[in-house]
């Protein structure tokens, strides 16, 4: 049965979170404008024109720190909410009817719940959907240039992939280079070179590659084996030139952050893709795991915090609060710990996301005998 208490801890809760998201994100806002409002000045014309970039700008940045910072300001919400209600002793008539204090985790967990729902549904549907946007740099309306970072294509016997730079929003490499690997795909070193290379999907005609365009010098066919030939298929223009790839555009820049952009099932898809190297697919791996037992943590926080707050036999809400935010940091720093060994290969990527899991559980079956009766 669902009291009008519980309703009132449920919206008090989701006020506390859109408070406190608000008043972070106005922060950041406040800050970064601060430092880099030279960027935005550098291509607008008019008063106006600047406003609007700057709006624009944030508006996507708010996903993304949704994303970033929502599940550390779900636990903080709780808190904050636990501490007014023993601050204001609203917790008395409760506990003297002789409810326990656990009962106060039903509304408290449920939004949780929807609080996190909304960031599944932020990472999932919202963030893939505007990646190009997030990748925007300050007072420019396309995304910016990026650094190539070569790749071995695992699935062509560690073809090497290289250019000068990526155009995301074209998504088109720039100054293109494959090397063939010898001798599986040429009978002599071969390095394929042409003025831009656009990833092609694969569909019910063609498997996927990269289409290389206006190649600079002229490609000898004869060096090819009988596999190469299946995998470098010359255009009838002589100028182009299609290779069989499973590498696609974004495995090609910022490896170590662009996870983010992408939806779980788009994780999958790129771990199973045999073009993946081990580095890339150990990021990809932790991300995954990562996804999956955020929820769990944030609800696992939540039950620690309650008896954490309500202490018995302590009278002093300051020292509560701050042991719970010591016990709670104390828990972050072990998973970010986790994480950093899972990314140098120290850690396996299923252990680092689930040790965290398993840690907390245990303590909060040890705190819950400290809650106030």
């Amino acid at each position: 049965m669902f009291t009008t208490f519980d309703r009132y801890l449920l919206g008090r809760l989701l006020h506390t979170f859109s408070v406190l998201f608000v008043s972070a994100y106005g922060l950041y806002i406040v800050i970064d404008l601060f430092t880099n409002i030279d960027d935005f000045q550098a291509n607008t014309t008019s008063n106006l024109d600047l406003l609007t970039q700057i709006v624009i700008y944030y508006i996507y940045r708010g996903f993304q720190f949704f994303e970033m910072a929502g599940p550390m300001l779900i636990v903080v919400s709780v808190i904050t909410v636990l501490g007014l209600l023993r601050k204001h002793s609203e917790t008395f008539p409760i506990l003297a009817a002789g409810i326990p204090a656990f009962r106060m985790l039903k509304p408290l967990l449920l939004a949780a719940a929807i609080l996190n729902a909304a960031l599944i549904a932020n990472q999932e549907l919202i963030i893939p959907n505007i990646a190009v946007q997030l990748q925007t740099p300050r007072g420019s309306r396309l995304a910016q240039v990026q650094k190539v970072e070569a790749v071995y294509d695992h699935s062509n016997y560690l073809m090497h992939i290289d250019g000068e730079q990526v155009l995301i929003e074209s998504k088109t490499l720039v100054d293109a280079s494959f090397a063939l690997p010898e001798p599986e795909l040429a009978t002599q070193f071969c390095v394929l070179k042409a003025e831009q290379a656009r990833f092609v999907p694969a569909n019910k005609k063609h498997p996927s590659g990269w289409l290389l365009q206006n190649l600079t010098g002229v490609f000898n066919e004869d060096i090819l084996t009988a596999e190469g030939r299946q995998r470098v298929l010359p255009r009838p223009n002589g100028k182009d030139l299609f290779i069989v790839s499973d590498v696609s555009f974004d495995q090609l820049y910022n490896r170590g952050r662009n996870v983010q952009f992408l939806s779980s099932m788009q994780l999958i898809q790129r771990l199973q893709n045999p073009s993946t190297g081990p580095v890339p697919v150990r990021r990809q791996s932790i991300a995954l795991h990562c996804r999956i037992t955020r929820p769990f943590l944030c609800l696992i926080n939540i039950a620690i915090a309650l008896p954490l707050v309500f202490r018995k036999e302590s009278h002093s809400l300051i020292t509560n609060m701050a042991v719970c935010a010591a016990v709670l940091g104390a828990f972050y720093a072990l998973a970010e710990g986790s994480f950093a060994l899972a990314g140098a290969g120290l850690l396996a990527a299923d252990l680092a996301a689930w040790l965290p899991v398993i840690v907390t559980g245990v303590a909060s079956t040890w705190t819950s005998g400290l809650v106030q009766t």
